[in-house]
């Protein structure tokens, strides 16, 4: 599979995305085709009967086969989660210090995604989505006892093909490389989903910065 132009789809660029805002997705739709999408962040069940209370914006890789809630949607409904970084909250104390994790080239990687569309009573049509979790690789030890399910790029044919084996798909789900990822401190500028702006990403001089 060539590179995807995540660029050309996105309006603008984003460095606060946070739960029930809509983000960037590739997926497999009508007779098999792919495309690039906009899913809502939290995952809504299709069988649900109304607005759930509980919309997950991650489900651990662990449970995929055994829970109600996604053991569909793993089988035949994965998507891909483009980025080039995602943010973390390390606790110290009482306190926790925002970190910013990407990899060391700054590429744009993908997220491992589960996708549902939804069909509220009144018909409105909502296309949601989850993101992955694994237990945390050497670095992000440290900083978090979860981490993002990131597939590597000769995968992402496996991720998204629908006649995939389920023994395939889970092998995929393994903590990403130490020596990929790397990790700094930011400001707690983040904190606030309203802050939308570079500032966000920048490193805070005072904090420290995790390598692999």
């Amino acid at each position: 599979m060539p590179s995807l132009p995540f660029e050309e789809f996105t309006q603008r660029p984003r460095f606060n995305i946070a739960p029930s805002q809509f983000v960037p997705v590739v997926r497999v739709g009508e007779k098999s085709r792919r495309l690039a999408d906009l899913a809502r962040w939290g995952f809504i069940p299709s069988w649900s009967a109304v607005w759930p209370k509980i919309q997950p914006i991650n489900a651990r890789a662990e449970n995929l086969g055994t829970s109600a809630m996604f053991r569909e949607a793993f089988a035949q409904r994965r998507c891909l989660v483009p980025a080039d970084g995602f943010y973390e909250w390390k606790k110290e104390g009482k306190s926790k210090r925002p970190m910013f994790i990407h990899e060391v080239d700054d590429s744009v990687f993908c997220f491992a995604g589960l996708w549902e569309a939804w069909r509220s009573p009144e018909g409105e049509a909502i296309v949601s989505m989850t993101i992955l979790t694994t237990t945390p690789n050497r670095m992000m030890a440290p900083i978090h006892n979860r981490m993002p399910v990131i597939l590597h790029r000769k995968d992402y044919d496996c991720w998204l093909n629908p006649a995939s084996r389920a023994s395939a798909l889970r092998a995929l789900l393994a903590p990403f490389p130490d020596e990929r990822l790397r990790a700094y401190t930011v400001s707690s500028h983040v904190n606030n989903p309203k802050n939308d702006d570079p500032e966000c990403t920048e490193p805070k001089e005072s904090g420290p910065t995790l390598w692999p």
